[in-house]
């Protein structure tokens, strides 16, 4: 027999199920809010401008040289070495022998030719003949042949001075003519000579300047300036030439680099960074500073500039942090 009770209660819990349902599943999480980040401070590299002392300057690559000084060679003709008689560092006196070359039979050959214009001088005076006077002619021609000859074979000191360079080679070994074999120079009359292709009016003549040889520093005075050497028309156009005033680097030194340098303009305590620090606009010049924790654009006027650094005249002070990046 059904029982109507159990009929009823059946649909009753089938909806209960349906609409409670859901409280038989796990319950969904709630999503966290994403998380807030701070963003990181930037961090610049600066320079702290300072007073100091700067200058223009230009700088000129030139090279110590003798203002009197001779080359010595052969010029008669290419022959064997048979010595070469100084050495670099030597003082000479104007005549003395430098080299000589062998000469063979040459030097019997003219002893020979001599007493043979002797002879032939006799017959002629003793009979007047044109014959004998031709002989004597022909006698006398070959002797200053051979004698020339002897005369090339030797070179001799054409000043008195101090030689400065000397050829190596051995005795024995050809040599041919016009190559030089010693130079020798005035070592107490030294200056330096450069070749400057600047503006022709960065300098004159009575300029002072320095110039640096082997890390040692001598005051030098110009006298001859690209000027001078336009209005000369001489060959290089851009001689720069200066003289050392007292003291004259080392003998040594000779042919060695040395730099001029002219001083254009100077300022003492002024305020100075690094010239690529400065920013520009137009006509405008500006650096960046940072201040009270910000980055700041500041105007500045420059003053004097060299390769590395700038003058600021006004715009920034002493102790300020100019961004470098």
């Amino acid at each position: 027999m059904n029982k109507p009770g159990l009929k009823l209660s059946i649909p009753i819990l089938a909806l209960t199920m349906l609409l409670s349902g859901c409280y038989f599943f796990p319950e969904e999480e709630k999503l966290l809010d994403p998380p807030v980040i701070a963003p990181d401070e930037v961090a610049y590299s600066t320079f702290t401008a300072r007073r100091k002392t700067i200058e223009s300057t230009i700088n000129v690559t030139g090279y110590v040289k003798s203002k009197k000084e001779a080359e010595c060679y052969f010029t008669a003709y290419t022959g064997q070495i048979k010595n070469v008689y100084v050495r670099a560092g030597e003082f000479v006196n104007e005549g003395d022998l430098v080299a000589e070359m062998n000469v063979g039979e040459l030097e019997y050959l003219l002893k020979i030719q001599e007493l043979e214009v002797q002879a032939a001088q006799l017959r002629y005076s003793a009979s007047g003949s044109q014959t004998d006077k031709l002989d004597l002619e022909i006698a006398q021609s070959t002797l200053e042949m051979y004698q020339a000859r002897y005369d090339g074979a030797k070179i001799y000191a054409p000043m008195s001075g101090q030689v400065s360079y000397v050829y190596k080679i051995d005795p024995g070994t050809e040599f041919d003519p016009y190559k030089v074999i010693a130079r020798i120079v005035d070592p107490e009359d030294l200056y330096v000579a450069a070749s400057y292709d600047g503006d022709v009016t960065d300098f004159a003549v009575g300029d002072k300047v320095t110039v640096t040889v082997e890390s040692d520093d001598y005051p030098c005075t110009v006298y001859y300036t690209p000027h001078e050497a336009a209005a000369d028309g001489a060959d290089d156009k851009k001689a720069l030439f200066a003289d050392f005033d007292g003291t004259v680097p080392s003998f040594a030194y000779l042919g060695s680099l040395a730099n001029i340098k002219k001083v254009r303009s100077v300022s003492e305590n002024a305020v100075v960074i690094p010239r690529n620090l400065i920013k520009t606009d137009g006509d405008r010049s500006y650096v960046q500073v940072f201040e009270n924790g910000e980055k700041k654009d500041k105007d500045v006027t420059i003053g004097i500039t060299n390769a590395t650094e700038a003058e600021i005249t006004s715009g920034l002070e002493a102790g300020e942090a100019v961004i470098i990046r």
